[in-house]
């Protein structure tokens, strides 16, 4: 499954967020929900360690490297609990926000929301 971009033209893409269209964060959730183990309880705990590292006062670079741990942790995870889905889900939005330098913020902030509709769409059973 491919996932969709953060911004388009400049500005938040709304897939990232609703249900509408292709490609978007429902379909996502359904996928991860059908092709993993993960359940809704694990989604939150990921989540709420992002947050966690979303919310902290401490500079961009001890964010980058709390994601690194983050991204580790949801690996170590993705082995024990067979999300593996899940893990390639994550690491690809944690390496795209890992990647910038001046927008950084504007990512984490993109991905926390992303992360949140993620939650609120994935099937409870």
């Amino acid at each position: 499954m491919s996932y969709p971009e953060f911004f388009i033209d400049g500005k938040l893409n709304k897939a990232l967020i609703n249900d509408e269209g292709t490609n978007n964060v429902a379909a996502i959730a359904k996928f991860l929900k059908e092709r993993s183990k993960l359940n809704i309880n694990q989604l939150r705990k990921f989540y709420d360690s992002f947050v966690r590292i979303h919310n902290s006062t401490v500079d961009s670079e001890t964010k980058k490297v709390q994601l690194l741990m983050l991204k580790a942790n949801v690996e170590y995870s993705a082995n024990r609990l067979k999300i593996q889905e899940f893990s390639n889900f994550f690491k690809n939005r944690i390496n795209i926000v890992l990647k910038q330098t001046e927008d950084f913020q504007k990512y984490m902030n993109a991905l926390k929301m992303h992360f949140e509709a993620l939650v609120a769409y994935f099937p409870k059973r």
